[in-house]
């Protein structure tokens, strides 16, 4: 990997509901139209991540699709800085930190239309169906080839990332617990 390449990246663990394995099969639909990128997956090498990696062999893959383990803070920035977008193609969430995360990196999102994601990153990103392999390479396929487009969710990842703060999460729980304890305190 160097910063001439074409990176898709995903960064989080590769549990079953993370989707990782219709990702892959996506990603193969998508190097059909532009050879060039590369596919880069950041997690621990658990044995949910070793699965995609046979995965990954069985399909010829294994040059295209480039698993790091875990890395530094400032190995992942660098990751972050090169790619062209993030993908996260969960099938469920509890809240997606991780979409964020990219959006503070000025990286373009695509992701899942699941759970909270389009509630959470609304606007700031472009949404598939990820249990549709075909859709979810066309919206790959599109942000990939629209510069355009990348820099509009760049701009609007930007936004969206001020929204939220572990600060302001703090304060809105404590109100909440302090609003719970003056309703008991009225019984």
């Amino acid at each position: 990997m160097n910063p001439g390449t074409k990176n898709l990246l995903y960064v989080g663990n590769a549990y079953p509901h993370k989707n990782l394995a219709r990702l892959i099969s996506a990603f193969k639909v998508v190097l059909q139209k532009n050879p060039e990128l590369f596919l880069v997956l950041v997690g621990k090498n658990d044995c949910f991540y070793q699965r995609l990696q046979k995965r990954v062999e069985e399909i010829g893959l294994e040059n295209k699709v480039i698993f790091t383990g875990e890395i530094s803070d400032e190995k992942l920035s660098e990751l972050y800085r090169n790619a062209l977008l993030y993908v996260f193609p969960s099938l469920s969430e509890g809240f997606g930190l991780p979409g964020l995360e990219a959006m503070a990196e000025n990286l373009p999102v695509v992701c899942s239309n699941q759970g909270p994601l389009p509630e959470i990153y609304e606007g700031a990103a472009v949404y598939f169906n990820p249990t549709d392999i075909g859709e979810m390479a066309e919206i790959i396929l599109k942000v990939v080839n629209d510069d355009t487009l990348r820099e509009r969710l760049k701009r609007a990842g930007r936004i969206q990332v001020q929204k939220y703060s572990w600060g302001k999460c703090a304060q809105q729980t404590l109100g909440v617990y302090q609003n719970i304890f003056t309703q008991d305190l009225k019984c």
